[in-house]
């Protein structure tokens, strides 16, 4: 009786190596296809993520080209800007220096010394006898 138990649980023995060789081959074969779609979406998000670069870079390309001419025209702005306001004040000083000659001249111009005081020679130039004063480009080509 000795030898049967040992040979069922012989038998019992090949049974459960034969169950765990089973589930270890199906354990394998699940963790294959498991790496192998985890490598396949790697591969996808890569490609997807490579074309996302492209786009971004080309996009980036057109802004810095952008960039470039809007601080090219800026800086255009920047010295018509310079040369207008020192344009204007040589305006206003011809103003203030015209009026005050005419003030003294004739002693009837307390309207224009009124101007002066406040600082506000842009008004009315052509009132204050500034016909001197010529029309000149703004713009230089």
């Amino acid at each position: 009786m000795a030898n049967a138990e040992k040979t069922s649980s012989g038998s019992d023995i090949d049974e459960k190596k034969r169950k765990r060789k089973l589930s270890n081959r199906e354990s394998a074969r699940r963790s294959r296809l498991k790496k192998q779609k985890l490598m396949e979406d790697t591969i996808h998000e890569i490609s997807t993520l490579e074309r996302r670069i492209k786009e971004n870079s080309e996009r980036c390309r057109a802004v810095r080209q952008r960039l470039d001419s809007v601080e090219s025209e800026n800086g255009v702005l920047r010295s018509e800007k310079t040369w207008l306001s020192s344009y204007v004040s040589d305006l206003e000083n011809m103003i203030a220096t015209r009026s005050l000659n005419l003030t003294q001249s004739d002693g009837s111009g307390q309207n224009a010394n009124a101007e002066i005081a406040s600082g506000d020679c842009r008004g009315r130039p052509w009132q204050l006898g500034c016909d001197s004063l010529k029309p000149i480009a703004f713009f230089k080509t």
